[in-house]
C-alpha cells in the first residue's frame, strides 16, 4: 500500500525546517567569532592601506648664496649669503610620481661698504644694498624605469618657472628694477638609494629643452619700459613683460638645477634631512647674464 504523500511532504518539509534551525542556532552561536574574524580583517586591511604612503610633504629652510653678473644693470659680480631661503615640497609616488615645488629667496648684496650722499628731495641719505627677490615654481611628472633592491630611478619632464625681481641701488641715480622670467620645459631626472630602512638619499636633475624668457632691454629704462610699466598695476605691468619675451633654445639660454638630499625617517609618517641646491642660469640675450645660487637646507616631511 503505498503511503501517502502528504506524510512524505511533511517529512520533507520537518527536515528543511530542523536545518533551517540549526543553521540559525549555529551562526548565533558563532557570532561573535565571525564579528572577530571581520574586525581582524576590516582592521588589518587598514593597516596595510595605511603603511602605503604614497604622498610627502616637505618644509625646508636653510642659508644661500648667489653669485650674479647682469651686464645689463652692471659689469660687476653681486654676491651674498643669505638666511632668508624657503622651500616647500609635495611629491606623490604611484603610478607616476609627481613633484611640485615652490621657493622663495631674498638677497641684499653689495659691493661697497654703507655709504652717504646727498639726495635732492631728502637732503643727506645712506646708500642702502641691492635687492633680489627669487619665485620658482615647479611642476615634474614621470614614470619609474627602474626600481630594483636600493634603486629607484623616475625619468620624465618638468615645468620650470622663475620670476626674478631686482632693485639695484646707485645713491641718487635712478634705480633699474630689471626683471628675469622663464618659463621652460626640461627633463627630469629622479634617483632615490635606500641605504637601509633608516637611511636614504635621493637627487633630482634637471636640464633644460626650451625656455621662453623675458630680460629687461639693453637700456634699463627704454621706450619699451616706460610702455610696460605705464598703468602702475602689477598685474598689467607683469603681462606686458611677459608678451615682450622670447622663445630661446640651449644656444641663448643655459639652465642646470641639480639637488642631492639626504632623509632620516623617524617614524612611518616623520622624516627629516638635509638638502643641497645648485641652480646655474646663464643667458646671452640681450647682454651676458650669469647666476648661480647654491643654497643648504634642513627640512622636516610629513608623509600620507
Amino acid at each position: 500500500m503505498k503511503r501517502p504523500i502528504t506524510l512524505t511532504c511533511f517529512h520533507w518539509n520537518s527536515w528543511f525546517e530542523q536545518s533551517q534551525i540549526r543553521i540559525v542556532t549555529h551562526i548565533v552561536q558563532n557570532m561573535k567569532k565571525y564579528t572577530f574574524l571581520f574586525i581582524a580583517f576590516f582592521f588589518t586591511s587598514s593597516l596595510i592601506a595605511q603603511d602605503e604612503k604614497h604622498n610627502e610633504f616637505s618644509l625646508n629652510w636653510g642659508m644661500g648664496q648667489i653669485m650674479r653678473q647682469d651686464q645689463t644693470v652692471s659689469p660687476f659680480i653681486h654676491q651674498q649669503w643669505a638666511p632668508i631661503n624657503v622651500l616647500l615640497t609635495y611629491s606623490r609616488s604611484k603610478k607616476l610620481d609627481q613633484l611640485a615645488e615652490i621657493k622663495f629667496s631674498l638677497y641684499n648684496p653689495s659691493i661697497v661698504e654703507p655709504y652717504s650722499f646727498n639726495s635732492f628731495y631728502n637732503g643727506n641719505e645712506t646708500g642702502i644694498a641691492h635687492s633680489f627677490k627669487l619665485i620658482d615654481f615647479n611642476y615634474a611628472l614621470g614614470k619609474s624605469i627602474l626600481d630594483k633592491n636600493q634603486w629607484r630611478l623616475v625619468v620624465g619632464g618638468k615645468s620650470r618657472n622663475q620670476i626674478y625681481s631686482s632693485d639695484y641701488n646707485f645713491g641718487p641715480t635712478l634705480t633699474p628694477s630689471p626683471m628675469f622670467i622663464s618659463f621652460g620645459l626640461d627633463l627630469w631626472l629622479n634617483l632615490r638609494y635606500t641605504l637601509n630602512e633608516k637611511h636614504y638619499f635621493k637627487s633630482n636633475l634637471g636640464l633644460p629643452l626650451f625656455s621662453y624668457i623675458y630680460r629687461a632691454p639693453y637700456a634699463a629704462q627704454n621706450d619699451d619700459y616706460f610702455e610696460n610699466i605705464y598703468s602702475h598695476k602689477g598685474i598689467k605691468e607683469f603681462t606686458n613683460r611677459v608678451k615682450d619675451g622670447e622663445l630661446e633654445s640651449w644656444g641663448n639660454s643655459q639652465r642646470f638645477d641639480f639637488d642631492v638630499r639626504y632623509g632620516y625617517v623617524l617614524n612611518e609618517k616623520w622624516d627629516i634631512g638635509l638638502t643641497y641646491l645648485l641652480a646655474l642660469n646663464f643667458n646671452q640675450s640681450p647682454t651676458h647674464y650669469t647666476q648661480i645660487e647654491n643654497v643648504f637646507f634642513i627640512n622636516g616631511k610629513f608623509k600620507f
